[in-house]
């Protein structure tokens, strides 16, 4: 399994749009691919009223939703989990692309938009990233794709991590 993450400095850089264009990509080809979205300002997947809902309010320390083709599992959890954590949920996966995560160390491309993302890359000051995805142009020691340019991404996913 291939463990990727998209990371930029500030919300709005194209990070979502592009792994959307990536996953459908790399669907095309084959691969079964999951995507982990990190929400630093946490999030709500219920709604209230629902019996889901009515269980965790009830104190459910986790929930898991079960359909004829898809399930969800909500948990309570005392620590955000690790990158081994996520991985064991998802074997059944060629490829994990995550969003977010930007501390994190491992295979991080930096998505960086002229106007929103800063003055620089972070990829600039910081060598453990594996490639930079911009809509301008910047002198970088590793592979650099324009931010339209998701199949050049999904190659490089693909090939290379």
């Amino acid at each position: 399994m291939k463990i990727v993450s998209f990371v930029a400095a500030s919300s709005n850089s194209g990070k979502t749009t592009l792994i959307e264009k990536v996953v459908r990509i790399l669907k095309e080809r084959g691969l079964r691919v999951a995507v982990i979205k990190h929400a630093s300002k946490g999030f709500a997947v219920d709604q209230p009223g629902k019996d889901s809902w009515r269980f965790r309010e009830a104190g459910a320390d986790a929930v898991m939703l079960v359909g004829p083709d898809e399930m969800a599992l909500m948990k309570n959890i005392s620590r955000e989990p690790d990158l081994d954590d996520l991985a064991v949920m998802v074997q059944d996966i060629d490829v994990v692309l995550r969003e977010g995560f930007k501390k994190d160390e491992g295979a991080r491309i930096e998505v960086f938009r002229s106007g929103v993302s800063g003055d620089q890359p972070l990829c600039m000051n910081d060598r453990s990233f594996r490639a930079l995805v911009s809509d301008v142009p910047f002198s970088v020691d590793i592979p650099r794709f324009d931010l339209n340019d998701a199949a050049a991404v999904a190659d490089f996913i693909a090939a290379k991590l």
